[in-house]
């Protein structure tokens, strides 16, 4: 493999943590700190997005493009590939802290690695365009109900 290649893969598949349940509980532990209630928001709108994307995956079974195998129960829900859970929870953290902070460094932040999460889906070969595109608007949606509404 040529070493353009090793560097991208790796780079990617550390990019792609952002959008993992690990990270999530850090930046959860951290707000705790400084904003309990916008933290408490956040926590609850990602349970929100991971149930609602549970609920999609089982209803709508499409395969990953490289399959993965389907024995146990959990396997069948991770073997689906529509929406990408990643991209639904990096738009809802990138969407929710843009609102609340309201500041141009965070937008373009934001973006960039909302963008580069959801790119290292398809990269590599977790997603499809369209299961990353429908998890940002699941993140985006859930994240503008949040805020507005208080979850």
């Amino acid at each position: 493999m040529p070493l353009y290649n090793y560097i991208l893969d790796n780079f990617l598949s550390s990019i792609t943590s952002f959008g993992t349940p690990v990270f999530y509980a850090l930046v959860i532990l951290i707000l705790l700190k400084f904003q309990v209630p916008f933290a408490l928001n956040l926590f609850l709108a990602l349970i929100f997005v991971e149930i609602l994307c549970i609920f999609i995956k089982l209803i709508y079974q499409k395969e990953r493009p490289i399959p993965q195998p389907r024995k146990e129960f959990f396997d069948k829900i991770d073997a689906n590939s529509f929406p990408s859970v990643h991209s639904a929870r990096i738009s809802l953290l990138v969407t929710m802290i843009i609102m609340y902070y309201k500041d141009i460094f965070f937008l373009v932040l934001g973006f960039s690695l909302m963008i580069l999460v959801g790119y290292s889906r398809i990269y590599l070969k977790k997603h499809y365009l369209k299961d990353v595109l429908f998890g940002f608007l699941i993140g985006i949606v859930v994240a503008l109900v949040a805020v507005y509404i208080k979850i």
